[in-house]
């Protein structure tokens, strides 16, 4: 869950004042640290982040975006070279592209007593076309090492107002000192969203004339300063969406410009989802390519000729486009080409694929619409603000029988029905030419089960091994198999990276059938012997599946855990007694619940004449706990780890 609050919540009165720090002036105790006494563990540390971003008036461009940043930043382990490497992202469309005429860096390190001082040179500053929206320059500072520190100063000019910069008071190092000013004329309203957990040190809004030669005799300017201190290191945790989620950070979207009091006119920016749907569904590289779809009309007839329901033309034009198109890795919610040439190339991003997939539907006489969303490595969307810019990935939503069901046909081996564990990530939004509604990103539980037969043989415990898997679990395990190469490849991979189990033997079933629950089937052997004929045996009835450790370590705990989707796993165990012992001791049966039907674990066991049997279930209900339920579900992993880890004790009889 993303953790927004008002900006006006988060102000802490302090009369510190920020440090007075120079461009390449450091100190040679600064230079001698070596290690950052708030983060002994720390691999950098940013000694100082100054950044504003202000409003200029250019008499040939108007009013433009200017950005600067000023951040010095000190290496402290060879791991933490890597903050010397910068990617910088520039806009650039319709012929307005962003500039950066300013780059200076210099690296100080200390070297026989001295400060020795090397300079970024314009040579080793590239700059990489990345699609037809964005540019990035990319540069490292030169000579750094362990000790050293690196200043760095830039601006960036903009034309595109609504792009002002987002500020980041948190990274995965220490911050020490982290200020940003904005300052904008009373022409512009900017909506100003707080998000994280490290309240700021202050936060002050002024306003003041400016008298910049804009035509209209200067303007009143709003300005707002913002400032953070000894901010943590963001730490990543298990089962956790993109860390951006929960960075400390100022992100700004323009909400209306208003000219009216200089004889102009006044825009609202503050936009719905029905304003954002129309927009795209008119909008030339999306929504308009779906009314010259005439292309697929002879290969649609082709395809569905002589299928008479809607959910076999479904799956039919599903499993060919998944098959035809290859995707090429990239995320977007705009085509990357034309439909038409992409059909004939064979390959395209994920809204290209996405929504040749929905043109084919369309031809077929079946309802299908775009859904866009934000993936979980690109951040969740903004409940209070809608915003194209916050979306990265399109998938279809069709209806069946008044049924919807989603689509994703990047990946050639997923399930119709189920959408790849990156878009579980709240919420998407379906766009129509006159609407859009919210569709939960979703899938069913992710089933799998085991059925396990174990015997004593020769000193050497040997067995069955059947897996039955669906949803999510079954597309990893197809997916895996297809990057292994192929059955045989993916089954000697498993072989060779088993430490407990010796494989020697496998069956899948339905690997190709996408619509069926899929089946492997495995026969095996424990590495470890038993002896033969000892008076005491002891199995481990839980040989797959078995939590070792608890993934939640951590006592306490700042963020939500997010599983994407419940998760249920079943265990069934038949174990044969050897001939000429008893069982001596068996775990004993137990339920664990968590609160709230979170989540919940089963293990009963019991003996039936020669058997032992034992029934498993696993299964966490809920996707999101919040950090107030961690310490319940951290001890209810402890409690299934404790209880997979009881063995069954064999006796040999006694004549």
């Amino acid at each position: 869950m993303l953790f927004l609050v008002a900006l006006g919540m988060t102000i802490r009165l302090s009369a510190q004042e920020a440090p007075k720090v120079k461009f390449e002036k450091v100190s040679e105790e600064e230079l001698a640290m070596k290690t950052y006494p708030a983060d002994t563990t720390a691999d950098a540390v940013i000694l100082f982040d100054d950044g504003s971003s202000y409003v200029k008036y250019d008499l040939e461009k108007g009013y433009m975006l200017v950005y600067e940043r000023f951040v010095r930043i000190k290496i402290l382990k060879q791991s933490g070279l890597v903050w010397g490497n910068f990617q910088l992202m520039l806009h650039s469309h319709n012929n307005q592209g962003d500039e950066l005429p300013h780059v200076n860096g210099t690296t100080m390190n200390l070297e026989n007593g001295k400060i020795v001082k090397t300079e970024l040179s314009k040579s080793s500053i590239f700059t990489d076309h990345e699609n037809q929206y964005w540019e990035s320059v990319r540069f490292s500072m030169p000579s750094v090492k362990v000790g050293s520190i690196f200043d760095l100063k830039y601006t960036i000019f903009s034309e595109a107002k609504w792009n002002l910069p987002t500020w980041r008071f948190q990274y995965t190092i220490p911050v020490k000192w982290s200020q940003y000013n904005v300052t904008y004329p009373e022409y512009y309203t900017y909506n100003h969203q707080f998000q994280g957990y490290h309240m700021l040190l202050y936060n002050k809004k002024s306003r003041m004339r400016k008298s910049y030669d804009d035509g209209f005799g200067g303007y009143i300017a709003n300005i707002f300063e913002y400032a953070a201190i000894d901010v943590p290191a963001l730490k990543s945790e298990p089962y956790l969406t993109d860390l951006d989620n929960y960075t400390t950070q100022l992100k700004f979207e323009l909400a209306s410009t208003n000219f009216t009091s200089v004889r102009g006119s006044y825009h609202d920016y503050n936009t719905s989802w029905k304003e954002i749907a129309t927009q795209l569904s008119e909008d030339k590289d999306f929504g308009s390519q779906l009314n010259s779809i005439g292309f697929l009309e002879d290969d649609v007839f082709t395809l569905t000729k002589g299928i008479q329901s809607e959910e076999s033309k479904l799956f039919t034009l599903y499993s060919y486009v998944q098959k035809k198109m290859k995707w090429n890795d990239y995320q977007s919610i705009y085509p990357d080409k034309n439909l038409k040439k992409a059909y004939a190339d064979k390959t395209g991003n994920s809204a290209t694929i996405n929504l040749l997939l929905v043109a084919m539907l369309r031809k077929a006489g079946i309802s299908a619409f775009p859904v866009i969303l934000s993936t979980r490595n690109n951040g969740m969307l903004s409940l209070s603000h809608p915003s194209i810019s916050d979306c990265n990935y399109v998938i279809v939503r069709a209806t069946i029988d008044g049924k919807p069901i989603l689509l994703d046909a990047t990946e050639p081996t997923l399930q119709a029905g189920v959408v790849p564990f990156k878009c579980l990530n709240g919420e998407g939004h379906l766009i129509g030419q006159d609407d859009s509604e919210p569709v939960p990103i979703a899938n069913s539980k992710s089933g799998e089960s085991s059925a396990i037969d174990l015997s004593l043989q020769e000193g050497k415990i040997v067995g069955t091994l059947q897996m039955k898997l669906s949803g999510l679990s079954a597309f990893d395990f197809r997916k895996s198999v297809k990057s292994s190469g192929g059955k045989k490849d993916f089954f000697e991979q498993l072989k060779n990276n088993s430490s407990e189990l010796d494989y020697f033997d496998y069956k899948y079933t339905n690997l190709d059938s996408l619509s069926e629950p899929l089946f492997a089937t495995y026969k095996f052997a424990l590495k470890e012997k038993q002896e033969i004929d000892a008076l005491i045996l002891y199995i481990d009835p839980i040989i797959k599946e078995r939590r070792k450790t608890n993934p939640f370590a951590a006592t306490t705990r700042l963020y939500p855990v997010d599983f994407g989707v419940p998760i249920t796993q079943y265990y069934n165990v038949k174990i044969t007694i050897p001939n000429g012992y008893t069982v001596e001791e068996l775990p004993k049966n137990i339920v664990y619940a968590l609160d709230g039907r979170g989540g919940q674990f089963q293990y009963q066991i019991t003996q039936t004449d020669q058997f032992i049997l034992l029934n498993m279930v696993f299964s966490i209900n809920k996707t999101l706990f919040l950090p107030a339920e961690y310490p319940a579900l951290r001890n209810f992993y402890d409690l299934v780890i404790n209880k997979q880890a009881e063995q069954v004790v064999l006796k040999k009889k006694t004549t």
